[in-house]
C-alpha cells in the first residue's frame, strides 16, 4: 500500500477501514438489542442514537435501511407495537442474513452474480423479486414496482427485465430455492441483452432516486 507523505495510508482505505468497524458495531448491537427476542423503547433511542453519531458510516446498505426505519418510528414521537415489531422482523433478518450464513458481510447478495447498472427503469418493465429483502415482505416490493408503472411476475421469463435479488440471499445461492430463478435468469440472459440481475441495494437506490423526482 502507497502511504502519503507523512507515512499515513490514503483516505480512502482508512474510511474503508472505518466503515468496516463501524458495521460491526452495529451488527454487535442489534444482536444485543434482540437477544431476549424483544426490543423496547429505550433500545430503540439508543439504537438512534448511535445511528446518529456515525450518521457518515449509515449511508451503506442496509445499515441505511436501519437508519430510516428508526428515524420513521420516532418522527411523530410515539412508538406503537406494530413499529416495534417490524424493527425486531428488519433486524433479526439482517443479522440472520450476515452472521449467521458468514460470520461477516459476505453473506449479503455481493457475492451473486449481480449486474453492477446505475439506473433502473421501472415504468412498463417486468420486475421478479427473489430471496429475503431487508426493505420488507415481498409484497411490498412489489408494491413499490406497480405504483411507479411496472409490472411483477412471480417466475423469470423472457418478458421479465429486472431479477432483484433480496440482501438476505445466501451466498450458497446454488443450492437455495431462490436459486433456480437466478440460474433460470442467467439462461434467459444469452437470449435476451436486456434482463438484469440486480441486487436490493441498485433497486432501492433506484427506487429512492424516482422517489426524489428522477427519471
Amino acid at each position: 500500500m502507497k502511504l502519503d507523505d507523512h507515512g499515513q495510508p490514503p483516505p480512502s482505505f482508512n474510511f474503508r477501514r472505518n466503515m468496516q468497524k463501524a458495521m460491526d458495531a452495529l451488527y454487535g448491537l442489534c444482536a444485543g438489542i434482540v437477544a431476549d427476542s424483544q426490543i423496547n423503547d429505550k433500545e430503540i433511542i439508543f439504537l438512534d442514537t448511535w445511528l446518529r453519531e456515525n450518521s457518515e458510516y449509515c449511508r451503506v446498505f442496509p445499515a441505511s435501511v436501519i437508519a430510516s426505519r428508526v428515524s420513521a418510528i420516532l418522527a411523530d414521537g410515539i412508538i406503537t407495537e406494530e413499529e416495534r415489531s417490524d424493527l425486531m422482523e428488519t433486524i433479526m433478518q439482517m443479522l440472520g442474513g450476515t452472521l449467521e450464513e458468514s460470520g461477516s458481510a459476505d453473506g449479503l447478495a455481493t457475492r451473486l452474480p449481480i449486474d453492477n447498472v446505475d439506473h433502473v427503469n421501472f415504468l412498463e418493465r417486468g420486475f421478479c423479486f427473489t430471496g429475503k429483502f431487508v426493505y420488507g415482505p415481498r409484497t411490498k416490493c412489489q408494491r413499490e414496482v406497480v405504483d411507479r408503472g411496472g409490472y411483477v411476475s412471480n417466475d423469470v421469463t423472457l418478458d421479465l427485465d429486472y431479477l432483484v435479488i433480496g440482501t438476505l440471499a445466501s451466498r450458497d445461492w446454488v443450492h437455495k430455492s431462490h436459486g433456480r430463478k437466478i440460474e433460470k435468469a442467467l439462461k434467459y440472459k444469452e437470449k435476451k441483452n436486456e434482463l438484469f440481475i440486480i441486487s436490493e441495494e441498485i433497486w432501492l437506490t433506484c427506487l429512492n432516486y424516482s422517489n426524489s423526482g428522477g427519471s
